[in-house]
């Protein structure tokens, strides 16, 4: 009888013990992520988030905005570091860098960027999206003013004008990539002879290697890490030129790989994206000659390989590019929503949403941006369109211009407005 008692005394304990692990486990899990958006978009430069305690339901609850003001001309997105907001846009036929308080959008301090690129048909104003690290904020105007500023207080600390130091010519619709910091290399897409990807020194702004004859793109590089046939993983970067994509070694720009891609007006635009559990590199373009492609990259000792995979007219991003979830790449087909499969480009869904815009990824959820300031939240689901609320964040025409996500918070532009969304779900 006393074995009997001590073992129902054991399994009571045992289950008190257990009911206090499933009440608090959940608290403890329910800490909200929260982190940076240091560059174009995000961490990674592939339009994710890893913030979780997020909005995502939005039917009974809507999202609150918590400030709204006019900032300038421009479609620059907003890097966001330590609590500020950097962004660019024009003022009075002069284009300028600006810091903000992320908490109110009042201006903390503002440095001129170059001279105002005029475009009466899609908007005026910088296109470029400034990138944050180590307490420096590297700048590309759209007229070719490379900067490097101090983060504080925006002390200009070393300067390049790009096309002039390289003899290049402008694009059509100005500069627009953003600039890419890998270790202590600062990469930007020149678009000269001899000279169209360029690496300098972050720290100084010395010259660390000039590569290739292409002509630049508006898309934004990235660096990726191929895992390789034999072990061992190669970085390399990888650039959407104006009429090639190609990867090129972070050591010297030698080119380990390109493929020819013409499209109308080189209007390569969309950044390509890298999922390395499949090694596939996605990139697609809009306009007459709109498609979208894929290709498998492999490492080895003498660099990286790269082998189509497809190509077909799914997803013909114009002005914006995807983001990849769970196997599907998610983003604007012209005007249309679209889910496709990432292996075989397959079509799983389309929707008209928002209308044509932007979009970033976060908590198993899309945030969509509609060109006329719509904001919707949508399941990331191969599934079907499942939307789950909108809400009016600008009232705009243009809102071109992809959201920033950072610390439960949506930083959203259109040509001429910025807005700070509350999507905190406490």
């Amino acid at each position: 009888m006393q074995n009997f008692h001590s073992t129902q005394a054991r399994r009571f304990r045992c289950a008190v013990l257990f009911a206090v692990a499933v009440i608090v486990t959940p608290a403890i899990a329910a800490d909200p992520v929260r982190e940076d958006w240091p560059q174009w978009r995000g961490t990674n430069r592939d339009g994710r988030s890893r913030e979780t305690g997020l909005l995502v339901d939005w039917r009974s609850r809507k999202p609150r905005r918590i400030w709204h003001i006019p900032l300038g001309k421009g479609f620059s997105s907003f890097s966001v570091a330590d609590g500020r907001l950097y962004t660019m846009a024009s003022i009075d036929q002069r284009e300028y860098v600006f810091c903000l308080d992320a908490t109110d959008g009042r201006t903390l301090w503002k440095v001129p960027s170059g001279a105002t690129l005029r475009d009466p048909q899609g908007g005026d104003g910088p296109r470029s999206t400034p990138t944050v690290v180590g307490g420096l904020v590297y700048t590309l105007g759209a007229e070719g003013t490379l900067l490097c500023l101090n983060a504080e207080d925006g002390t200009v600390r070393w300067k390049h004008e790009i096309l002039e130091k390289f003899g290049a010519e402008n694009l059509h619709w100005g500069v627009s990539m953003s600039p890419l910091v890998n270790g202590d290399q600062l990469l930007v897409n020149v678009g000269a002879k001899g000279a169209s990807i360029v690496a300098f020194d972050k720290h100084t702004g010395k010259l660390d290697w000039r590569a290739l004859d292409d002509v630049a793109g508006y898309a934004s590089p990235i660096m990726i890490s191929v895992d390789g046939v034999e072990g061992a993983a190669v970085e390399e970067f990888v650039f959407f030129c104006g009429k090639a994509l190609v990867g090129v070694s972070p050591k010297d720009g030698a080119e380990h790989w390109r493929h020819q891609w013409i499209t109308t007006s080189d209007m390569n635009i969309a950044t390509p994206i890298y999922d390395p559990g499949t090694r596939l590199l996605f990139v697609s373009a809009s306009r007459d000659t709109g498609r979208c492609s894929a290709y498998r990259l492999t490492a080895s000792r003498h660099g990286v390989r790269s082998e189509h995979v497809y190509t077909n007219k799914n997803m013909r991003n114009h002005y914006n590019g995807c983001v990849l979830v769970d196997g599907c790449v998610y983003g604007f087909d012209n005007s249309l929503l679209k889910c496709i499969r990432l292996e075989d480009g397959v079509e799983m869904w389309k929707d008209r949403s928002v209308g044509k815009g932007s979009l970033v990824a976060a908590q198993g959820h899309l945030y969509v941006l509609g060109e006329r300031g719509d904001l919707g939240v949508v399941e990331a689901t191969h599934e079907g369109y499942r939307e789950k609320g909108r809400f009016k964040a600008l009232d705009s025409s243009r809102a071109w211009t992809p959201p920033a996500l950072a610390h439960g918070r949506l930083y959203v532009r259109d040509l001429e407005n910025a807005a700070c969304i509350d999507i905190a779900s406490n």
